[in-house]
Order: structure tokens, then C-alpha cells, then sequence
């Protein structure tokens, strides 16, 4: 879960802009929207600009830093067209900010200082023939800050539009605000990831690392649909789906069934892996996606309490591998961390392919 603000464009806080702030809560986020018009709405762009004016940009801005300031330093600030005035602002300069998702709209580097900070990863979307996009500067910044951090994305759809992501608008389009929004969502599932500490005990710390790289997987599937989800890239026959409930089995089978000597679950109970052994790889394209996260996210919350039961790392498995050793703690989660560290590489190659998502 990921704390976002999202400020509206010129036109107000329209019901589109409420309705893509619903989109980010039903995927798990907690969003807030500051209505920095004060509840005037206006029914075309050239009324909400010269509002914009008469109020001023700079009042606009103090309004967006006032409404942040009431919320977590830990934020990820979305911005569509005006709105990216107070969200690249804020993500340039308030310490803290875990992300930034620039709609329709660029402001060169140098309006906030000349930096974008290291560790703050950013996406810029806009339609690529959209006049005052591509002829008033703001690709030219785009490209700057794709070009400065290593983290940043510009993402062009094709068409002329302007506020094509705000469902309530004529400038809407379905399909490019789709697949905005499935971006997004890859992005604001890598800013909910909790950082390791780096003065961690080492039991804290193998937790932590293994808790993260099991984000990071979730991460690279947030957004996707059934079909993207069971997408395979050629020459490779793997999934995002398949690597989802393959992990799943791993969470399981080493935590549960071999460490604690568990009942094994459904569906692994009646599988003859022998005969099978790619069987939930090949299985997890009938299973939906949402299904196939929520599945992880048990197995993987049944391990975590299952390591802080334990007495520490070096108590042993229940079950021992064939030649008659037992296993500690520390060896399995060493093995899982390594385990979801590689498929989690796995995962960032298939969702660059799917929509051109990256960052770690």
C-alpha cells in the first residue's frame, strides 16, 4: 500500500479525476485529492486556465504544499497538467517522496532547483502529437529528466489529446488511459516496498531482504490483466503468472511442508510433480491475477510468522533432504531470498515487455 496525492488539472477537480483516484484505491492505495480551486469546476480547458491565472500558479502550488503537508512525508505525488505545477514540485523538493506520476504535462528541472532526486522514481505520460506537449517545451524536459535519472520513464501514446486519462472529458480515450493507469500501478507498487535497515540485526535483515524482493514481484505484476499475465515471450515459456504460483509452491513447500512438516495444501497435495514438473507454471494462465497475488501473499505471510516463531536461525528443519540433514532456519531463508531475487530479474524482463515498465 502506497500513500499518493493526486492534483487535478485546470479544470478542476472533475469527477474523471475522482474516478482514476478510485481506480489507485481499489488496486490497495491510500489516495488523497486536495481540491485546490475550492470547488469551482470548469467546463472547458480555457476557463480553468484563465481561473488558473487569475488566482494565480503560485497560489495553485501554495495550496498543493499546504495540502501535503497534512500527509505522510512518504508520498508518491501524481499530477495531471496543472497539477504537475505542485506534484513535480513536491517531488523535487519535500524530503521523503517515494515517487512522481506526471500526467500530460513536464516542467524542466531547473523550475525546482536543477535536480531530481537519486532515489525518487518518476513517470511522464503524455500523447505524442498533443500540440503543446511536443512543440511547448515539455517533451524537451521529459527527455531531460529521463536522461538525468536513471529511474524515469516518458511514456507516449499515440493521438493528439490532452487530458485523455480523465474519464468525465471529451478528451478522454479508453485505451491509452488503460494502459496509463496499469503503468501507474507498476510504479506505485515498487514505492510501497519498506526499505531494508541498514544497522539490522541479521535475522532482521534476511526478513527485511526477503520482504522486499517478495514486494518487488508483486510489484512487477500490479495492473496486469489475465491475458498480459499469461503473456509468454519467445524463445522463454515463462510467465508472470507461472513465476507467481511457482513462488507460491516455494513459499510453501520449504517453509511449511519441509521446515514445520505441515499438512501440504491444495492444489499440491494431488500433483505428481514427477510426471509434472512444470505443472503450476503451466496451470497459473487458468487462475486470475488478483487470485494468483492474493495466493502469494498468504504463503508468503505464513512464512514470515512461521520465521518468527522459530527460536532463531539456527533451529532446524522438522524434515531433513535425502541424504539425512536437516536444515536451519537461516539456510531457508537464505534459499528463499535467493530463490525470489531471481525470479524477481525474471519478472522485471517479462513486464518490460508487457508495457515497457522498468525500474527495480
Amino acid at each position: 500500500m502506497t500513500d499518493v496525492v493526486v492534483f487535478h488539472h485546470a479544470q478542476g477537480l472533475t469527477d474523471g479525476v475522482r474516478q482514476f483516484a478510485d481506480q489507485l484505491r481499489a488496486a490497495g492505495h491510500r489516495v488523497t485529492v486536495p481540491d485546490l480551486y475550492e470547488g469551482k469546476t470548469f467546463a472547458t480547458l480555457e476557463e480553468g486556465v484563465a481561473h488558473a491565472g487569475q488566482i494565480g500558479f503560485d497560489t495553485i502550488m501554495e495550496r498543493g504544499k499546504a495540502a501535503a503537508e497534512a500527509l505522510p512525508n512518504e508520498l508518491v505525488y501524481a499530477g495531471f497538467s496543472l497539477g504537475v505545477l505542485p506534484a513535480q514540485m513536491l517531488a523535487q523538493t519535500r524530503p521523503g517522496a517515494e515517487g512522481a506520476l506526471l500526467y500530460h504535462s513536464c516542467l524542466p528541472l531547473a523550475e525546482f532547483g536543477g535536480t531530481w532526486p537519486d532515489d525518487v522514481p518518476v513517470q511522464v505520460h503524455a500523447m505524442d502529437a498533443y500540440p503543446l506537449f511536443v512543440g511547448e517545451g515539455d517533451i524537451d524536459a521529459a527527455h531531460e529528466l529521463v536522461k538525468v535519472n536513471w529511474d524515469a520513464a516518458l511514456f507516449l501514446y499515440p493521438g493528439d489529446k490532452h487530458l485523455f486519462a480523465d474519464a468525465s472529458l471529451p478528451d478522454y480515450d479508453e485505451a491509452a488511459a488503460a494502459l496509463l493507469m496499469q503503468r501507474s500501478l507498476g510504479l506505485l507498487g515498487r514505492a510501497s516496498r519498506v526499505p531494508t535497515d541498514p544497522r539490522g540485526g541479521e535475522r532482521e535483515l534476511l526478513g527485511q531482504y526477503l520482504n522486499f524482493q517478495r514486494e518487488t514481484v508483486l510489484a512487477k505484476t500490479a495492473g496486469l490483466n489475465r491475458d498480459q499475465m499469461a503473456r509468454a515471450h519467445e524463445p522463454s515459456s515463462l510467465t508472470l503468472a507461472g513465476l507467481l504460483l511457482h513462488l507460491a509452491l516455494v513459499e510453501e513447500s520449504w517453509m511449511e511442508e519441509r521446515f514445520l512438516v505441515l499438512p501440504v495444501r491444495e492444489p499440491w497435495a494431488d500433483i505428481d510433480f514427477d510426471a509434472d514438473p512444470e505443472w503450476e507454471f503451466r496451470t497459473a494462465a487458468e487462475m486470475e491475477p488478483e487470485q494468483l497475488r492474493q495466493r502469494y501473499r498468504e504463503a508468503c505471510e505464513r512464512s514470515r510468522q512461521a520465521a518468527a516463531q522459530a527460536d532463531g536461525l539456527d533451529q532446524e528443519s522438522v524434515k531433513t533432504f535425502h541424504d539425512g540433514r536437516h536444515f536451519s532456519l537461516r539456510w531457508v531463508l537464505l534459499h528463499l531470498l535467493e530463490e525470489t531475487a531471481r525470479h524477481a530479474g525474471h519478472a522485471d524482463i517479462l513486464r518490460e515487455q508487457i508495457d515497457g515498465v522498468t525500474g527495480d
